[in-house]
């Protein structure tokens, strides 16, 4: 039985990649619906599966290298065996191309993901702005009221000491009759 080999790891980390990206909140945005279709990741993880498969046939059906006996005869079977390693490398290499521009553009959501974060919270600061309005000018209400309460108090006391000259007044009238 074989050990798992880059092909399979590859599959596997492809199939990470994907799954990160379907379940990333910015990958569900409608501005994003185009990239959903053609993206199209089913399709995406089949291709490199098929392309995994056929590098690991590939390698699984490359015998040894042909023993190097000193004669002409096996040429051909040692460039044979020369280009399908350097085929083998060249497919590992452009799946590994693949993934890793699948996982660019994982990369590329997470400021996509920010942005949509901060034009939700601007809407809803937006939606908001008559709340805040209305709470301003209680706030300004408020401060006017304070004010026009504060200048009363300030005119109690010239109240009180009116009403003090009045009833020192009175009490002045009502003094000499107290001693008749």
């Amino acid at each position: 039985m074989r050990e798992e080999g880059p092909e399979i790891r590859l599959v596997a980390v492809a199939e990470n990649v994907v799954a990160r990206i379907i379940f990333d909140p910015a990958w569900a945005h409608p501005m994003l619906d185009g990239h959903r279709s053609v993206l199209g990741f089913t399709m995406e993880l089949h291709m490199i599966a098929a392309a995994a498969h056929e590098l690991l046939r590939v390698r699984s059906n490359t015998p040894t290298l042909p023993i190097d006996d000193g004669t002409d005869q096996l040429a051909r079977a040692r460039a044979e065996w020369d280009r399908r390693h350097v085929v083998a490398a060249q497919a590992e290499a452009a799946l590994v191309d693949r993934i890793a521009a699948l996982r660019a553009y994982e990369q590329a959501l997470t400021p996509i993901g920010a942005a949509l974060h901060n034009l939700q919270a601007v809407t809803e600061l937006a939606a908001g702005g008559g709340d805040v309005d209305r709470v301003f000018r209680q706030i300004t209400g408020s401060e006017y009221a304070a004010g026009h309460t504060t200048a009363m108090r300030d005119d109690i006391d010239d109240v009180r000491a009116g009403l003090d000259a009045q009833v020192a007044y009175l009490d002045s009238l009502i003094g000499p009759h107290r001693n008749a």
